[in-house]
């Protein structure tokens, strides 16, 4: 016996963007926060930190000014793999600021 009209389930994430679209974003920079190690690498993670996305920009801390520019010349290899995870229209540009970056022990 078969059941006609049975859909999938849709994912409550799916339908909050839809209802709300500058969720969508929001979602993903906690995503990108949350993945970065894996993105990155573990030395490069520890000195640096996602802070924000806004307009497909993400906004990355780095903690000293070597740093920051070891990230600014794998900028374009950070964002690959970041396009490579999260799709090519996720983020489009990625730019780094001094700062101090909050470690990932601190998070809830």
């Amino acid at each position: 016996m078969t059941r006609r009209g049975v859909s999938t389930p849709t994912p409550v994430g799916a339908l909050l963007t839809t209802v709300l679209p500058p969720l969508a974003e929001r979602l993903l920079a906690r995503a990108i926060e949350r993945d970065w190690p894996a993105l990155v690498g573990p030395q490069v993670s520890q000195r640096s930190r996602p802070r924000d996305l806004r307009d497909r920009t993400l906004t990355v801390l780095v903690d000293n000014s070597p740093w920051l520019q070891e990230m600014t010349l794998r900028e374009r290899e950070i964002l690959a793999r970041v396009q490579a995870r999260y799709g090519s229209d996720a983020v489009k540009a990625l730019r780094f600021a001094l700062g101090t970056p909050p470690s990932a022990a601190a998070e809830p």
